[in-house]
């Protein structure tokens, strides 16, 4: 038992959920339940080695975070225990742990305290904490001011620098760019090698498989495989397979039942140009016709709304049939229409149309459809959106 250096028995966790606020406070004085419990881990039965990397695997939501912060002593255990023998650095979610007020130098004074380190021990590990992180003048500024990256940058280089006996890294490898990266992953290499036991939590199998010698599988809160590594990622992926093929299976009849629902559907949307199609050029002025086809698969009344949108987002003109009062279109059945432009105002720029079906009011949209980008040639130098007809008086002032 000497090598054991984490031992979980019957561990369980739980959290409340309360509607409202104030249904704590009922709780306490009333003596009536007004939560609902929600299984978040358990029961866990595992025993940990010293020296041993165990890597832990997982969808969201198995259980995995909240085993980490069991073993840091960050939460409590609803039931059952778990040991612990020795000091354990935490690297946990972003947040935890870190006074968001303080200097990132503050921070590691408060939290190498927070992990049995004298006063002494952390000013002479200060230096070499601030230069693994690599953040420059900012470590002596409030971590509110820290981009993620910053903020892990610093939570790792303060856990891999206290000489801990277990360190936790959850998801929480890759804080910056290759270079930084390549430094976490040697410095792991050298923990590892110096007999400390680590817990690593990630979705890359890729560096699990690298760094582990066990790896766990928590699926719903318990342990759904526990052992060599190759032997779990692979029956992990195997699951995530059969997992994705019955989601896509899902999907389609999803997707089938959502066509079957229908009430309309655009099918095409043809431009054309002084009578003849055209693929992505106009030019500034010709006559322009759009042809919508749709299909309206419902008795219901359908409306066709169109809008200009530039390539930039600017939406140039907008309008509908329902705008214009237009006698809407009833299914079931094909239906077309064709709204046409004399002497196409915009001017030099790429556009494209977006075609709506709407129902009776204008605000339902049935379906929406966005035709291919095409471009407007304007032959003389004209700057803005549209051409606006004018002329010129000129008046002379005696």
């Amino acid at each position: 038992m000497d090598d054991i250096i984490i031992k979980a028995e019957e561990l369980q966790k739980e959290y409340y959920i309360y509607d409202r606020p104030v249904d704590r406070l009922k709780e306490i004085f009333l003596k009536k339940k007004k939560h609902r419990a929600f299984k978040a881990l358990g029961p866990i039965n595992i025993k940990i080695k010293k020296g041993e990397t165990l890597g832990i695997i997982g969808e969201n939501g198995a259980g995995k975070s909240t085993f980490l912060k069991l073993v840091s002593g960050v939460i409590e255990p609803l039931s059952g225990k778990i040991e612990v023998y020795g000091k354990v650095s935490a690297i946990l979610e972003l947040g935890t742990g870190f006074n968001p007020e303080f200097t990132g130098r503050e921070n590691v004074l408060l939290n190498g305290t927070l992990l049995g380190l004298t006063l002494d021990e952390i000013n002479s590990k200060i230096d070499d904490i601030a230069s693994f992180a690599e953040i420059g003048d900012f470590f002596d500024m409030p971590v509110k001011t820290y981009s993620t990256g910053m903020y892990l940058r610093v939570a790792f280089s303060l856990a891999v620098n206290v000489n801990a006996d277990i360190v936790v890294i959850d998801e929480a490898l890759a804080v910056g760019d290759g270079l930084f990266e390549k430094k976490c992953i040697d410095r792991i290499w050298e923990l590892k090698r110096n007999g400390v036991t680590i817990l690593f939590c990630s979705h890359s199998l890729y560096t699990i498989s690298n760094f582990c010698d066990r790896v766990m599988w928590l699926k719903e809160g318990c342990i759904e495989k526990i052992g060599e590594t190759k032997s779990v990622i692979s029956v992990y992926e195997d699951y995530l397979r059969e997992k994705e093929k019955i989601q896509h299976n899902k999907a389609q009849i999803v997707k089938k039942n959502e066509i079957e629902s229908k009430i309309a559907e655009i099918k095409n949307i043809e431009i054309k140009e002084n009578g003849f199609p055209v693929k992505d050029l106009l030019q500034h002025g010709s006559n322009v016709e759009v042809i919508i086809n749709f299909d309206v698969y419902q008795d219901k009344f359908v409306h066709v709304g169109f809008a200009v949108d530039r390539n930039d987002g600017l939406c140039c003109y907008a309008n509908s049939m329902h705008m214009q009062e237009e006698k809407p279109f009833r299914g079931p059945g094909s239906k077309h229409v064709k709204i046409f432009f004399e002497k196409f105002p915009l001017l030099g720029g790429t556009y494209k149309f977006v075609i709506f079906l709407l129902d009776e009011t204008g605000i339902c949209i049935y379906d929406r459809k966005e035709s291919d980008m095409f471009k407007i040639n304007t032959k003389d130098k004209e700057w803005g959106v549209c051409y606006l007809p004018h002329k010129w008086d000129i008046l002379i002032y005696q």
